[in-house]
């Protein structure tokens, strides 16, 4: 497998815009367009995620290969691969958690190169991402039905699904200013 070098199709719009609404692919393109997640500690604690890529490509010797559902980072600057599941996957938990954490093995070689596009596409003179990748599985309520994460819940993957909603159709039409779209987080740390 050959890693990418450049290209990875940060702070960009590319393939389908607008899928199927409720598909994966929506919910993702969706959360892109609204630019950032809010994970939710509690009712005053939170982290913002500002989101600069979907579907990160990882390899250069495939057509498709392996890409990041959604990739961002946090005021500190630590990089966030976020893998999305719908209540229809069929994907097992523990092979969502596998695959996250093959991606981060992937992505920390690479994140020199995502500082380069991410320094060149915003005009910046100096841009750094730490080296502590942070991961989160959002899922929908009832894929954590059908998959329960409290078997999982001690290791460093957050398991979320979105604040107070239940229907996540058009996400980027009921996102109205500055809105940022809420997560809510089942192992908060400690």
């Amino acid at each position: 497998m050959a890693q990418r070098l450049n290209q990875f199709r940060l702070l960009t719009m590319h393939g389908v815009v607008r899928p199927r609404a409720g598909s994966e692919a929506r919910i993702r393109n969706d959360l892109y367009l609204v630019g950032a997640v809010k994970l939710m500690y509690s009712r005053v604690l939170h982290e913002d995620v500002r989101l600069v890529g979907y579907e990160v490509p990882l390899q250069s010797d495939k057509p498709r290969g392996e890409c990041i559902d959604l990739f961002g980072y946090d005021a500190e600057h630590n990089p966030y691969i976020i893998e999305l599941k719908t209540g229809e996957s069929l994907e097992k938990l523990p092979e969502v958690i596998q695959q996250i954490n093959d991606y981060e093995s992937m992505l920390i070689p690479l994140l020199g190169d995502i500082e380069k596009e991410i320094k060149n596409k915003l005009f910046l003179d100096e841009f750094k991402l730490t080296r502590k990748v942070k991961k989160i599985i959002l899922a929908s309520r009832e894929y954590y039905d059908k998959n329960p994460w409290k078997p999982f819940k001690n290791g460093d993957i957050l398991f979320c699904y979105f604040y107070g909603k239940q229907n996540v159709d058009n996400i980027v039409e009921k996102a109205t200013g500055e809105k940022i779209v809420s997560l809510s987080i089942h192992n908060k740390p400690k």
